[in-house]
């Protein structure tokens, strides 16, 4: 395990390899040669598990650095898992979304262990590792003697499931990048993941609230109608309660974090609910699903999922999920196809809606994001 992960432009090569000699003179072992990687998601996954390998990340700003994806990306990575470190070895400022951490300015620096810079470099690493800088580090028993620039080990591609996807992963890659919902890069594109995650999270959580009320206030006009016990038990003692429940864990960190999965859990379990109220209501009251009353619940229900920040696969999925319940509503009532295909035109037409909804509002950040990232 190497200590420390350099970041840089390949046009600073140079002023790298200073920085990296003068480190390994104290000890530190420097994972900074990339020369044996490939390109591609195997170069993604690779730098990912060098910068998971090693327990400081330090980056160098420059005018050149500054300018390349890569580097950004990488010090977004490390920022993300606590791990960054930067330096500037010029006059340029970080990037933006770095303008808040302290960077330490090697400007002017001329090599070697000596300056006022390497030395707020090298105590900065120390209080990073919890250890003296300067000697090199204890080893454990077998061990191999770390080196400044060795190159962290790759596995060969015959051996590494990740480093060549199959050809349907590929392919449906391929075709997500053309279609302007996904980013060639991997940690770029895991990186918009948690730019567009904060940005619309807080609609996605007015989104249950919303679906909520509804929920409630279709209720209470429920309560109206004939005999409608085990609907309206269904109702309040069931499906709002699980429905307050999302609510609540929608403000817990891990929701947060796994925000598409737990929002697609929510848009499944409140279709089901939905399902499973139109179909008590209609046994139990004069609520009639040929008439159209069923389809409208489930327009509603689209409606909401249109609101919910996921993306267009996950949009086009839930509403076929949403579109087959409807379908199983229908064919329960056995009224023929000639008489109701007007009710399946309906709930098709606003899940179309739905999907040019989450298409639009995921180009639109890829595009916002690409923009602040360039």
């Amino acid at each position: 395990m190497h200590e420390i992960f350099l970041s840089y432009s390949q046009r600073d090569s140079s002023a790298v390899q200073a920085l990296a000699t003068a480190l390994g003179e104290q000890g530190l072992s420097v994972w900074v040669d990339k020369s044996g990687l490939q390109d591609g998601d195997a170069y993604d996954t690779q730098i990912e598990d060098a910068i998971a390998q090693t327990r400081v990340v330090i980056v160098l700003w420059s005018k050149n650095s500054v300018r390349s994806q890569w580097v950004r990306a990488e010090a977004a990575y490390a920022l993300g898992k606590h791990k960054l470190l930067p330096i500037s070895i010029d006059d340029t400022d970080p990037p933006l979304q770095f303008l808040h951490i302290q960077t330490i300015n090697f400007h002017g620096w001329t090599g070697g262990c000596e300056g006022e810079a390497f030395w707020r470099l090298t105590a900065a690493l120390a209080k990073r590792l919890d250890r003296p800088v300067g000697s090199p580090a204890p080893l454990a028993a077998g061990d191999p003697v770390p080196a400044a620039t060795s190159p962290l080990p790759i596995a060969p591609a015959s051996t590494t499931s990740e480093a060549k996807p199959n050809r349907v992963v590929a392919t449906y890659r391929r075709a997500m990048v053309a279609a302007g919902l996904r980013f060639p890069e991997r940690i770029i594109e895991k990186e918009f993941q948690e730019y567009f995650r904060e940005r619309t999270y807080g609609i996605a959580q007015f989104a249950i609230v919303l679906a909520l009320l509804a929920y409630v206030v279709y209720g209470v006009s429920d309560l109206a109608t004939d005999a409608t016990i085990a609907s309206t038990r269904f109702r309040f003692m069931v499906a709002c309660p699980l429905l307050l429940v999302f609510y609540w864990l929608s403000y817990k960190e891990f929701a947060k974090r796994n925000a598409p999965v737990f929002l697609a859990a929510f848009a499944v379990t409140l279709s089901i609910c939905v399902f499973v109220t139109v179909a008590l209501l209609s046994i139990e009251t004069p609520f009639q699903i040929r008439t159209g009353n069923g389809t409208m619940n489930f327009l509603l229900t689209l409606g909401l999922l249109a609101m919910l920040p996921l993306s267009l696969v996950a949009t086009a999925s839930i509403g076929a999920v949403m579109m087959a319940l409807h379908a199983l509503v229908m064919m329960g009532t056995h009224v023929p196809l000639a008489t109701s295909w007007l009710n399946y035109l309906h709930v098709n037409s606003m899940w179309t809606i739905a999907c040019c909804i989450a298409y639009w509002r995921e180009h639109q950040q890829r595009e916002a994001f690409a923009a602040e990232f360039t």
